[in-house]
């Protein structure tokens, strides 16, 4: 049986295993299914309970030594640790990360609206923790930019539901008791975080962080860069302007009291951004000045106490008027007190549940593309899982002593590599540093002015002002381009939390809208080959009388398979009504659809392909033909019998064996009798 007619007399055998048309056999072969092979669920059951043997055989082969070197990981790399070639290099790593994150850690804290001493916090009891269960060696844990001003820009709204005020000066509130249910309110948040941080890791639920593309994160980060640089030009300025949630807000407020713009600040906040980006430019030109990076902040903060504390600028006037450089104000000093017992009862819980949600997916995302930059630069195995564990506890363990959440900081991370940290013992200098400074160095910070944190801030974001994506996605990819100028300007001038909703949304979309529209090209042969291609892609294909190929380059699933109906009717269409142009001369009697891209196939698609057989033959006197089946799709054809429709001989294994023997029966004059 070699032709399509002469196989026909098998379609009364199909109840035995499916019979698809074989290129290197004569006649048909019969594809296989094991009787015994399970369904979906039964499927799933089956793996879960595997799985579960497998763990279970696993912990019980463990000896105690093996669970305290899992619970600790920490003592896998201290055991064999080198000491002469590494501690110094550790050492100088830890050091100059603390010297970067203390005044950033400040300054962070207060773009959250906290007090400054949470920003030490959150770069002591998370960093140390973090040192004995993460898995990178160069990460730096602590506060970062863009979690502080997610809060920044999600508490006030909390505490609006609430009915409590937010203060602009945390660090001396007009109202202590509203600023302590604000700084309550952030602990929950970390604490939350730390809970979804620690089931997504134990879950191995990773995949979520895809939700957000690279585009949507580029153009969210660009976008809040400018909002949060927007929101500490007051403190350069001198001028005192309410707290808004978008840039275009920020700017708004500013230029309304322009005319009253203290010179000191602006001269001393002036200053201190240029000597920044100074610094900043010799370290990356010079990578003998690379301490420059790490220094530059601490350098300026020193600074800026001894010019205030030498000539009293921060004192107000004789007559009660401001002083001339306000203050960042009184840093409680000591370490961080328990704050376990704030944890429950949530004071909004459906919000804060949100806000926890889409800080930990930032950070996630953040931390995780961080670590593993890392080790791949350093030639070393990263494990997500355990990074994912490490963040989580780090952050339960931070929201238990006063600290918001934290996650890997770019550059702290990137100046710690650069110096050449090799262990996590690093991050646990760090710790160690901060816990001197909580101790005994606080009260130091007092003169600082707050021009200083804004001037550090606004340096310190404009890393992740990312315009060269924005021109690779222009060249690359024009919608993904779109999704990062709507994330980018909806950060802009909505805010930060409704701008990652929205760039989320958007992408989603997408998804959605190339997932119901799939590509459904035109196929041809390549000549002296039996390959078929993308006639767009090569030109000089050949095209078979009677015979028009296709291939859909997507699952069949109920939201697109409409769409492909009217793709494949158009085509035929148009090949019907210049048969010249499109089979050679001859009408189109058969369509061969290349299913080898199809991985799989829905319920709804099932019916659709049984009632798509019949109308593409009645209405345009075309037979249906699939070859290139993927077993999940052959499996769904059989247990739907969609296979007694088309009729054995319209199943084929290969596309070039479905069109010589399609070919061969239109020269020979044998076409199906409905057709």
């Amino acid at each position: 049986m070699t032709h399509a007619d002469d196989a026909s007399s098998s379609t009364s055998s199909l109840d035995l295993p499916l019979l698809v048309h074989h290129p290197y056999k004569a006649g048909f072969t019969r594809i296989q299914f094991d009787p015994k092979e399970e369904g979906c669920w039964q499927e799933i059951r089956t793996r879960v309970v595997r799985r579960g043997r497998r763990i279970y055989a696993r912990a019980a082969a463990c000896t105690w030594t093996e669970w305290v070197f899992a619970m600790l990981p920490c003592l896998s790399w201290l055991r064999v640790y080198p000491v002469r070639d590494y501690l110094w290099a550790d050492i100088s790593a830890g050091l100059s990360v603390a010297a970067m994150v203390i005044p950033q850690g400040m300054s962070y804290a207060s773009l959250a609206g906290l007090p400054s001493a949470y920003g030490l916090y959150g770069a002591f009891v998370p960093c140390l923790v973090y040192s004995l269960l993460g898995s990178s060696r160069q990460l730096a844990v602590g506060p970062v930019a863009i979690t502080s001003v997610l809060l920044g820009s999600g508490l006030p709204d909390i505490m609006d539901g609430l009915g409590v005020p937010v203060n602009d000066h945390p660090n001396h509130p007009a109202d202590p008791d509203a600023q302590a249910l604000y700084n309550q309110a952030a602990v929950q948040v970390a604490f939350l975080a730390g809970c979804l941080y620690t089931a997504i890791g134990a879950l191995r639920l990773g995949w979520l962080t895809h939700l957000l593309s690279h585009a949507v994160i580029s153009g969210f980060t660009t976008g809040a860069s400018i909002t949060i640089a927007a929101s500490q030009l007051k403190w350069i300025l001198g001028v005192n302007v309410p707290r808004s949630a978008s840039a275009l807000a920020q700017v708004l407020s500013l230029v309304r009291v322009w005319g009253e713009v203290a010179l000191p600040e602006l001269a001393m906040g002036s200053a201190f951004v240029i000597l920044l980006l100074a610094m900043r430019v010799l370290s990356s030109a010079h990578r003998r000045l690379l301490f420059l990076r790490a220094l530059g902040p601490l350098g300026v903060c020193t600074l800026s106490i001894a010019i205030t504390g030498a000539w009293r600028l921060d004192e107000p006037g004789p007559g009660g008027e401001p002083p001339p450089i306000h203050p960042v104000g009184r840093i409680v000093p000591g370490l961080p007190a328990a704050t376990v017992g704030w944890w429950l009862p949530l004071l909004a819980p459906a919000r804060q549940l949100s806000l926890a949600a889409v800080v930990c997916l930032v950070d996630v995302c953040e931390s995780i593309s961080i670590a593993r930059t890392l080790a791949t630069a350093n030639k070393y195995r990263l494990a997500p899982t355990r990074e994912l564990l490490a963040m989580g506890v780090a952050n339960l363990a931070g929201s238990a002593f006063n600290c918001y959440t934290t996650t890997g900081s770019f550059s702290r991370s990137a100046v710690s590599n650069a110096v050449g940290a090799k262990t996590p013992l690093a991050g646990a200098i760090t710790g160690g540093v901060l816990l001197a400074v909580l101790a005994w160095l606080t009260p130091l910070f007092t003169h600082m002015s707050a021009n200083v944190q804004g001037a550090i801030i606004i340096v310190g974001v404009l890393g992740l002002f990312d315009y060269s994506e924005f021109l690779y996605l222009y060249k690359v990819n024009k919608l993904d381009w779109i999704v990062w100028l709507i994330t980018f300007f909806v950060v802009l001038f909505a805010g930060v939390e409704i701008g990652i909703g929205v760039g989320v949304g958007v992408s989603l979309v997408l998804v959605i809208w190339r997932a119901a529209f799939p590509a459904i090209v035109k196929l041809g042969k390549l000549p002296d080959s039996a390959v078929y291609r993308n006639v767009k892609l090569f030109p000089d294909t050949q095209q078979t009388p009677g015979v028009l190929v296709m291939r859909v380059d997507a699952p069949f699933f109920f939201a697109n398979v409409e769409s492909i109906r009217d793709g494949i009717v158009r085509r035929v269409e148009e090949a019907q009504a210049t048969p010249e142009a499109e089979s050679g001369a001859a009408p189109v009697r058969y369509v061969v659809l290349d299913m080898g891209a199809v991985t799989d196939v829905d319920a709804t698609s099932i019916h659709w392909l049984t009632e798509f057989v019949y109308d593409l033959k009645s209405d345009l006197g075309v037979q249906l033909v699939l070859s290139n089946l993927t077993r999940p799709v052959l499996r769904a054809i059989k247990n739907g019998n969609v296979h007694r429709r088309l009729g054995p001989d319209h199943i084929f294994v290969d596309t070039n064996d479905a069109v010589v023997t399609l070919s061969t029966g239109l020269k020979q004059g044998r076409v199906d009798k409905a057709l």
